[in-house]
């Protein structure tokens, strides 16, 4: 087993592997494929393979048909919708802290909308008036809530 440098890419229909992944893999093309990229304006024929990838998470998938293609950057492989689509995916910033996670097959659905209301993000710079609306949404006056709070911290 070989690890490679991948790209998580939702804009691609199907997974495509590099000339050098092929080389060092001694892999043999299976058929021809009709891929279109975001650079081609019609399909074109590109040599197809059969893979079987291990994703970092233990996420397998076995005989898996990819195309060869050129990648930007160091990157080998590109993992398109078709196995994207086979799970439940998520990206996450709590804290400033980004945490993407894969898990196949897809087990829920996953909503993050679904149920609840947002509450509006308080905008830093947007100063309000000391007779209107606080803008934590109390409902209090913003002379009576947080005025005294923010003229502290400013000082």
């Amino acid at each position: 087993m070989r690890e490679y440098s991948a790209i998580w890419d939702t804009g691609a229909t199907n997974s495509v592997i590099t000339q050098q992944v092929v080389d060092e893999l001694g892999l043999a093309p299976t058929g021809i494929a009709m891929v279109r990229t975001a650079a081609d304006d019609a399909p074109r024929p590109v040599e197809a393979f059969l893979v079987n990838m291990m994703l970092p998470n233990s996420v397998g998938v076995s005989g898996l048909r990819v195309s060869k293609g050129a990648l930007a950057t160091q990157t080998q492989v590109l993992i398109g919708m078709d196995i994207i689509g086979q799970g439940d995916f998520a990206v996450t910033n709590l804290a400033g802290k980004t945490t993407f996670t894969f898990r196949m097959p897809s087990i829920e659905r996953i909503d993050f909308t679904a149920g609840t209301a947002s509450a509006p993000l308080p905008n830093p710079k947007a100063r309000a008036g000391r007779n209107d609306p606080c803008p934590c949404g109390s409902g209090r006056k913003y002379k009576r809530c947080h005025l005294a709070k923010d003229l502290a911290s400013s000082n």
